[in-house]
């Protein structure tokens, strides 16, 4: 009789929670725009009678802004960081201008220290 080979192999309070190197359930942004992308190529493709390299560049948005966005947004960040950097894109709060801090009226000129 032969003997049983053993492997090891991690339970689910052992994993990491990851798939594709994105954790949690990051990997999905990128999957429907995968999906999302094939559509689009797809129907201008078959449908609109487009050509192939046109259908594939009017595809590839649907596939590469989710991949950013879960990339440089979403991916080992802090919770609420994807929000809170486009609240301080469109808001008031995002200026190139460079803030000025007023002097303090108890300093008279040349009396810096």
């Amino acid at each position: 009789m032969e003997q049983l080979e053993r492997t090891r192999t991690n339970a689910a309070t052992d994993s990491k929670g990851q798939a594709f190197g994105l954790s949690g359930n990051l990997f999905l942004y990128p999957i429907v725009g995968v999906v999302a992308a094939l559509s689009v190529a797809t129907i201008c493709f078959s449908v609109l009678k487009l050509g192939l390299l046109i259908s594939a560049i009017a595809a590839l948005p649907f596939f590469v802004f989710p991949t950013l966005y879960v990339i440089f947004l979403r991916h080992n960040r802090p919770k609420g960081f994807d929000r809170d950097w486009f609240d301080n894109v469109s808001s008031q709060g995002f200026s190139f201008v460079k803030a000025n801090q007023p002097m303090n009226p108890r300093l008279q000129k040349g009396d810096h220290v």
